[in-house]
């Protein structure tokens, strides 16, 4: 009986198999067993060699090789690639003569398949720990221990991303890059600049088949303007943190060191829509200067300092900042952040760091997001670092704050109220790079499981519209923003906004109705204005 049922089960699963490959007509395909010939080219000087389970194909120290071929695009064709490959070691960003990148698979990458139809390009990066496009979409997975196939299919601009014969990746927008040149292409190898690293190939192969239903219309339609720098001489300003105080003004928290605990920033202010911003006196060049900022009922600003400091006698202390309804001028007072023992400071190195969404609650007092960061010990003895999310509470203008819940964890959270009820929560991708989204149904008391993105990687930000269209901005390796029509439940349209490369931290705020103000730091601080409408309201 046993045998039966797993006998109907392989036939089952070959069949679905044989389905999904019905009206696939394969153009090229390379089987691993010899050097690849012609229509292969190889472009560069590959390390290959043909070995019992494959071609090893090495990028080592010298100069990046790979294998291309060319092929004929038909204009509403599916496209279909597939590899069967295992990844040997990868180097994260060694350099190669002397080349330096912070993100090197936006340079290339040691192991990737890449494909253009002649009007967008896009592909597969294999890491050990993970399976990517060459932006923004990630698969956590274990590359190395064994052959997997994966497969990318391509309709217009969307490409789903298949693992062994399941989807890991719906895709939507993945395939978006434009294309350098008209030529339609497959390659397969190593296209980095600095990154090193070694695979061995069994098969690579390209096919193209009729789609079976129209590509669908996204959702939203995005006019964006021609960014514009947001300047500062004396200083290098990233990872900004956008608020919209109301009456014209607009401020900004902007990191201004090397990304290390009790790094400086500055708070900026604008009144011409984010055109121009100058730095508030006395809140630049300080680890003390506000991260979060909140206007009050009363018309005063409260903002908090992002870092805080663990005193001798255990407390946990940061600073509260009250700024007048202008920001012409402040006050600043100790405050007191009060987590549970499980997440509060302990070691030297732990931190509760005040993250950028605040807000006012009903009864007078305000809600504010934080992080901490722990360090543990792992049973076998290894030490590891704790990332969690919390909600944090103040009713005396913030000078005490007080547990909530705990979100989730991960650093960076983003939290907006969908209702009085109904919040949803983005949290940075951890060494996964996948970011994860959580709900609440009662004000934020208690929050759902975690539920992996296919996006990522760093500071999301979240805004729900006048529109009622959710957006998310997020970072790393390009700067992006999507967008969801049931408050998060669905991401349908995802753009890749710029793909330039730095932090790759980002921000928004909906200034008027339908208008975005997006500001990012790759690859220095500048703004653009994004209009979003949705196309069938």
């Amino acid at each position: 009986m046993k045998t039966t049922l797993i006998l109907a089960t392989f036939l089952s699963t070959l069949g679905q198999l044989h389905a999904a490959d019905d009206g696939i007509t394969w153009l090229i395909h390379y089987d691993g067993k010899s050097l690849p010939a012609a229509p292969w080219t190889a472009i560069g000087n590959p390390d290959a060699k043909v070995e019992a389970d494959g071609l090893r194909l090495v990028d080592g120290d010298k100069e990046f090789a790979h294998y291309r071929a060319p092929w004929k695009a038909g204009a509403d064709d599916e496209i279909i690639v597939e590899a069967t490959v295992k990844t040997g070691a990868i180097t994260g960003s060694q350099p190669k003569k002397s080349a330096k990148s912070l993100w090197p698979w936006r340079d290339g990458a040691p192991v990737m398949v890449q494909v253009s139809d002649g009007r967008h390009q896009e592909g597969l990066v294999l890491f050990p720990a993970q399976a990517t496009s060459f932006t923004d979409r990630f698969i956590p997975m274990d590359t190395a221990t064994r052959f997997h196939t994966y497969r990318l299919i391509i309709h217009g601009t969307d490409m789903s991303m298949w693992v062994d014969g399941v989807k890991k990746v719906e895709g939507q927008g993945a395939f978006w890059k434009p294309a350098g040149s008209p030529e339609a292409f497959i390659q397969f190898g190593s296209s980095a600049k600095t990154a090193t690293g070694e695979a061995i190939w069994q098969s690579v192969k390209l096919g193209t088949r009729k789609a079976t239903t129209p590509l669908p219309a996204s959702p939203i339609k995005l006019t964006v303007s021609e960014p514009w720098d947001i300047p500062r001489d004396d200083i290098r300003q990233t990872r900004p943190y956008l608020y919209d105080m109301g009456k014209g003004l607009l401020l900004m928290s902007v990191a201004q060191g090397p990304d290390a605990f009790y790094e400086p920033y500055g708070l900026l202010k604008s009144t011409d829509a984010g055109k121009t911003w100058s730095p508030i006196p006395g809140l630049d060049k300080l680890d003390t200067t506000p991260l979060p900022c909140l206007r009050r009922p009363d018309g005063i600003i409260l903002a908090m300092s992002r870092w805080t400091r663990t005193q001798p006698d255990g407390r946990v202390v940061g600073k509260t900042v009250h700024l007048n309804a202008d920001a012409t001028s402040f006050e600043m007072i100790d405050n007191e952040i009060r987590l549970p023992k499980e997440f509060t400071n302990e070691a030297k190195d732990d931190q509760i760091i005040c993250e950028r969404h605040i807000w006012n609650d009903d009864d007078g007092g305000a809600t504010m997001v934080v992080w901490s960061r722990k360090a543990v010990k792992l049973p076998d003895g290894r030490n590891n670092t704790v990332r969690m999310s919390h909600l944090m509470r103040s009713t005396d203008e913030g000078k005490t704050w007080t547990y909530v819940s705990t979100i989730g964890p991960g650093g960076e959270p983003s939290v907006c109220r969908l209702s009085a009820t109904e919040q949803t929560a983005v949290i940075r991708g951890d060494r996964d790079s996948c970011m994860k989204q959580m709900f609440s149904h009662d004000a934020g008391k208690t929050w759902s499981k975690p539920i992996k993105l296919e996006v990522g990687r760093v500071l999301p930000d979240l805004v729900l519209m006048s529109n009622g269209v959710l957006a998310c901005s997020y970072g790393r390796p390009a700067s992006c923003l999507m967008f969801s029509l049931d408050g998060g439940k669905t991401w349908p349209s995802h753009h890749v906004i710029s793909d330039k490369v730095g932090f790759n931290y980002t921000s928004i705020r909906e200034i008027s109705p339908g208008k975005l103000l997006y500001i990012h730091d790759a690859p220095k601080m500048n703004a653009m204005m994004i209009e979003v409408e949705r196309s069938n309201p």
